[in-house]
């Protein structure tokens, strides 16, 4: 299978070179293609008037990999329609650092790259952990995302959706069993800090983005807050979760 590796966080991520290893052991080919730099937030943006710039980089267990100037959908569309020599069967976007769940995911640029994917008829997964994972958590999780996705395309899934893939922030053997859940509803608690810098000008510092509520009972935060791994497919019209109750991969191989 071939696989398309985007994210939003950028080329030099240690978890976008973690899926990339982990997809190659699986014996995938693998072509990367992801930002420059650090693009979180950006949602479907993508470059219209200004041109984009790609050059190759070096990622272990990749194909190829390129580094690209735009936002995260600049790299997906790119891949898929310019610097992927071969056919591709599979794209994933992250893993993000930070959880993609509830309304977050409607802004989310590791969300907007696999929609984008999705929008042009490809298998398309958005997989996200918190920081603070456990190493072997993490580890697990590259793993497991791999053989989600390649259970995804052999599914038949709703038309332009994406699978939303998230892990606990726990140690291995406290992880339960992945469950199929719809989106959290509460909204973040966010702001921002306003600053006047040593001329005279007036600045803001996005604050800490923390939940107002408590999380929707059943949804995906919800459920990672209890130890679940978690995945909802995305959609333009939204999804009934329960029809896809016996999709999640079982945590163990055996």
């Amino acid at each position: 299978m071939h696989i398309l590796l985007v994210n939003d966080d950028g080329f030099d991520s240690e978890y976008l070179h973690l899926l990339c290893r982990a997809a190659a052991a699986r014996g995938h080919r693998v072509t990367v293609c992801a930002p420059d730099t650090q693009q979180s937030a950006k949602s479907h943006a993508f470059t219209i008037f200004d041109p984009v710039l790609a050059r190759q980089g070096q990622m272990a267990g990749a194909n190829d990999a390129w580094r690209v100037s735009g936002t995260p959908v600049d790299a997906c569309r790119l891949g898929l329609m310019e610097l992927a020599t071969e056919k591709v069967d599979l794209v994933i976007s992250g893993i993000n650092n930070g959880w993609n769940i509830g309304l977050a995911t409607f802004v989310s640029g590791t969300c907007g790259a696999a929609r984008e994917a999705a929008f042009q008829g490809y298998p398309a997964m958005a997989v996200s952990l918190e920081p603070g994972t456990p190493e072997e958590s993490i580890t697990f999780f590259a793993d497991y995302c791999i053989r989600t996705g390649e259970k995804l395309v052999q599914t038949e899934i709703p038309a332009c959706s994406v699978l939303n893939l998230n892990m606990p922030k726990l140690p291995l053997k406290e992880v339960k069993a992945p469950v199929m859940c719809g989106l959290n509803r509460t909204v973040y608690a966010d702001g921002y800090e306003r600053r006047v810098s040593p001329r005279g000008q007036t600045y803001f510092w996005l604050k800490y983005m923390g939940d107002e509520d408590a999380p929707t009972p059943g949804a995906d935060q919800d459920m990672l807050n209890h130890g679940h791994v978690t995945l909802s497919f995305l959609t333009p019209e939204g999804c009934d979760q329960t029809a896809y109750v016996d999709f999640p991969v079982p945590l163990s191989e055996t």
